[in-house]
């Protein structure tokens, strides 16, 4: 699925920006319907199945015929098909996911929305977290910091790369910029990634940077084994030993920062207690924001386009 420009996207739908905008755009499920419908068909309803442009709506605008006698769900082929609980609360937890900083948990959810079961509002929010990922997002270039961390697990004193924690690696570019007062050059984050790998390895470790960053960056790790493929493989790979007087929180600043962020987060809104085969979607929630942290463009409109793909298995 290839995604709309975001800026003409935002111009042309003028997406609620505050809860306030939300509550008032987004009463009924017709509001949510008629909105969801402009967003799949930005040009004008297009038949999936033969390509018609002519369509009469059925039931609102949840049900379409085109001119050759297809019927098209409104939600046909997004996260939202075959659900049982309607656009208004998909819509709402859309917009909090994407839009609060510190996220929303699965209990504040239920407890806000009036959903019945806690375990229909955890698998609503598992969902979105889910999807935020772009298709064929574009990889990480130029300069990039790439570690690892634990997260999770029962014995938070035990060492090592693995045990009873969850494996996550995480890149970082690392954007230089100068202040207009001294012109004194800085450094900052620019965008993230983060996966949960089964190991230490060179195919987990080397392999995630492979998929996720552009070859020929170079690329600022620790000295495990596990990069050491990295000059082979098209990067300017540097290599930190660390030594007794080498902290690693120094040699690499910024991807430490963000795992700090990540577990800060985790423990505030979560209160840590994520499963392992839950994780993904977590720090998939995580770079999602923080990707956008300078972006003032709408979130929320992005993350529901995120959600007219299909629903990834969870």
């Amino acid at each position: 699925m290839s995604l709309p420009d975001p800026v003409k996207q935002a111009r042309a739908l003028n997406p609620p920006k505050s809860l306030r905008e939300f509550t008032r755009r987004f009463r009924t499920e017709a509001d949510c319907e008629d909105f969801l419908f402009r967003v799949r068909y930005p040009d004008g309803f297009v038949c999936p199945t033969c390509g018609s442009r002519q369509g009469w709506a059925l039931n609102g605008k949840r049900l379409t015929e085109c001119s050759s006698g297809h019927k098209i769900s409104l939600t046909t082929g997004t996260a939202f098909h075959g659900t049982h609980q309607d656009l208004l609360t998909w819509f709402h937890a859309v917009f909090l996911i994407s839009t609060l900083t510190p996220g929303i948990s699965a209990l504040q959810f239920q407890r806000q929305l009036g959903v019945k079961r806690y375990q229909t509002a955890f698998r609503m929010l598992h969902t979105v977290r889910s999807m935020l990922v772009a298709p064929g997002r574009e990889l990480l270039h130029r300069e990039v910091e790439v570690d690892e961390t634990l997260i999770g697990g029962k014995d938070p004193d035990r060492g090592g790369r693995s045990g009873d924690k969850a494996l996550v690696v995480g890149a970082v570019e690392v954007i230089p910029f100068s202040k207009l007062k001294t012109g004194k050059v800085h450094h900052r984050a620019g965008r993230v990634r983060l996966h949960v790998v089964a190991d230490a390895s060179a195919n987990s470790l080397a392999g995630f940077v492979e998929a996720e960053v552009e070859l020929g960056a170079t690329v600022h790790t620790d000295g495990w084994d596990g990069y050491r493929r990295l000059n082979r493989s098209g990067y300017h790979h540097q290599r930190y030993v660390q030594g007794r007087n080498r902290e690693l929180k120094i040699i690499l600043p910024h991807i430490h920062r963000v795992f700090s962020n990540l577990k800060a987060w985790l423990q505030g809104t979560h209160h840590g207690r994520i499963e392992e085969r839950y994780l993904q979607a977590y720090l998939n929630e995580y770079t999602f924001r923080f990707n956008r942290r300078f972006w003032p463009g709408p979130a929320f409109l992005r993350a529901l386009t995120f959600m007219l793909q299909p629903k990834h298995k969870m």
